[in-house]
């Protein structure tokens, strides 16, 4: 047994520990990159002729030896790519609405040059050790070679997992070539091929009949293995991304930037007010990432943001809540080094808890970079009194983090019941700034101040002629943190607390206008259950639709969809009848409404 299990051990660990270091250089500053390269070309001459010398040697140190350099010959590819020496004729994203055989020429001119680099070693090494008895470090490296180009189709076609936080930043372009789906047509055909080569690698290695075949059977069968292991790992939601993250201990953010957490309850206008901001943003210089989360498993605020000239990144299926701190913070550190940002913006779920987020904010490895920190809540006026009623710790908690409070919707209510809803807020934080917006626009008239209202003079004025760049510094959200950090202690998961669930599907058919109205309706009027918030993408005509039910009032607006948009629904509420609302979504396809 031991003849298998040591070859075994030994391609696992030679496997995952290369795969780590290639990593962590790749995301060394960029002035290592041409140290890197000298000393991975080096290594891999010496791999080459060591390749040639042991081609004609059947013993089992010849096998690990063999093994050895074939794997580290391969290095050398990979260290070529992703420090950006060696990989085609293109280095920017594919053209919007590219698609079919040209986005698929595109992506290979982003490797044209890698993939020649690929053959010529393969041949380099098949003349090396041609005719000679001792071929495992050939038919390593050709098990390598079939992994790469098998993987890269995968991501082409789309699999679940992308792993793109291991896209090293002069590479970023590469992600308008990989797709999200659940699962392509190639990846069956992927996973049998590779199983038939490993069952056949195994069985040979039990029929061998010298340690030295049976070394070598047992190491090209562990790669085979290992290859449908990482196939599986794209598919599967799993953080497999996990086995290499110490590979990114290299990389560290490169310089300081702002951080602004657009908060706000379920339906508030927090997507709207992101779109506007980013509108104003796009005046200044420097670059700009949007943080998007939402608490169903499929999102549909990233898909509203982007195209708004800043990069936008999705965190799906969960509140940003304490449970998330870790993915919260290493999705942080990850985004600000690759992008080097001047300004992060975060889009937390309408349930998150934004004491946590504040708190990811002050570890260790994010504090000194972030050099101000604003918390901006939207507040929905025509929903907010009977939202405050049932969830007044929540409101509480939001309102006294905040440092602008935007009362969002103004137009929808009365005066008197404006002026209310802003008088209930001075009162749980007498000091923050409180401001008006229509559909995320900032009133350019500052409210009506109280006369024993603490707050400062022409404050509100000030932020809307600045579209709040200039208030709630770094200080003020570290005040307001430390104030209430007892409340985070006693609150856990925001959105168990609050008692809501979600729902999601995918909308295969196109809707008609007219029948998803009236599913709106429904939702609004109670017949689904109490359902808090809806929002959807959806095909109509020869165009798309963006539907949502916010604050019990439902919209339908055009929406500019990408060529890769999926039509989706997702429902956010106290208890959602399912097979009901799926039913009434089916509905409203065009055939069976007509």
């Amino acid at each position: 047994m031991q003849a298998y299990v040591y070859p075994a051990i030994f391609a696992l660990f030679v496997w995952w520990f290369s795969t780590g270091a290639i990593i962590f250089l790749d995301n060394l500053p960029r002035k290592t990159f041409k140290y890197s390269m000298i000393g991975a070309t080096v290594v891999s001459l010496s791999c080459l002729y060591g390749l040639k010398v042991t081609a004609t040697q059947t013993s089992l140190l010849s096998a690990y030896a063999a093994f050895f350099f074939g794997l580290f010959a391969w290095g050398w590819q990979e260290i070529s790519f992703y420090m950006g020496y060696v990989t085609g004729t293109r280095n920017e994203p594919c053209p919007e609405g590219c698609s079919g055989w040209k986005h698929f020429g595109h992506a290979i001119e982003t490797s044209l040059y890698h993939e020649f680099a690929i053959i010529i070693s393969a041949c380099a090494i098949f003349i090396l050790t041609r005719h000679e008895p001792n071929q495992i470090g050939m038919w390593t490296f050709m098990v390598l070679w079939w992994m790469h180009q098998s993987a890269k189709l995968n991501v082409f076609f789309g699999v679940r997992n992308l792993n793109e936080e291991f896209l090293p930043e002069h590479l970023t372009f590469l992600k308008s070539f990989l797709k999200s789906k659940p699962m392509n047509l190639f990846f069956p055909v992927s996973i049998t091929v590779s199983m038939v080569i490993a069952t056949m690698l195994f069985e040979r290695a039990a029929g061998a009949t010298s340690a030295f075949a049976r070394s070598g059977d047992t190491f090209l069968g562990t790669m085979m293995a290992l290859a449908i292991l990482e196939h599986w790992f794209l598919v599967i939601p799993l953080p497999a991304g996990k086995l290499w993250k110490w590979g990114l201990a290299s990389r560290k953010p490169s310089k300081a930037f702002d951080v602004e957490i657009v908060a706000g309850f379920l339906g508030a206008g927090k997507t709207t007010f992101m779109t506007r901001r980013l509108d104003a943003l796009g005046t200044l210089p420097g670059k700009t990432v949007v943080l998007v989360n939402d608490f169903a498993t499929v999102g549909v605020d990233g898909s509203l943001l982007n195209n708004q000239g800043a990069s936008v990144v999705e965190l799906p299926n969960g509140c940003i809540c304490c449970s998330l701190r870790d993915d919260l913070s290493r999705q942080l550190e990850d985004t600000v080094t690759r992008f080097a940002p001047d300004r992060v913006l975060i889009e937390p779920s309408g349930v998150a808890d934004i004491a946590s987020l504040i708190g990811v904010m002050q570890r260790p490895a994010l504090l000194p970079f972030v050099r101000k920190l604003k918390i901006i809540t939207i507040i929905d006026a025509g929903a907010f009194l009977a939202d405050y009623a049932k969830l007044p710790a929540h409101f509480a908690a939001q309102a006294k983090l905040a440092s602008t409070l935007v009362i969002n919707k103004a137009d929808v209510v009365s005066t008197a019941e404006r002026l209310a809803v802003a008088e209930t807020l001075r009162r749980l934080n007498p000091a923050v700034t409180i401001v008006t917006a229509r559909y995320g626009h900032i009133d350019p008239e500052p409210l009506p101040q109280p006369r024993m209202a603490l707050v400062r003079d022409n404050a509100a004025h000030d932020y809307a002629d600045h579209e709040c760049d200039e208030h709630c510094s770094h200080d003020d959200a570290h005040r307001n943190h430390h104030t209430h950090e007892h409340h985070e202690h006693h609150h856990n998961h925001a959105a168990s607390e609050l008692g809501f669930t979600s729902w999601n599907t995918e909308l295969q058919a196109h809707c008609s206008a007219e029948a998803l109205q009236a599913v709106l309706d429904g939702i609004v009027g109670g017949k689904f259950g109490a359902i808090a918030r809806v929002k959807g993408l959806a095909k109509s005509g020869n165009g798309w639709l963006h539907f949502d039910v916010a604050g019990g009032r439902a919209s339908m607006t055009a929406f500019a969809a990408s060529s890769d948009e999926r039509a989706r629904v997702v429902a956010i509420g106290k208890t959602i009848h399912e097979a009901e609302l799926a039913a009434a979504f089916l509905a409203c396809d065009v055939k069976l409404a007509a």
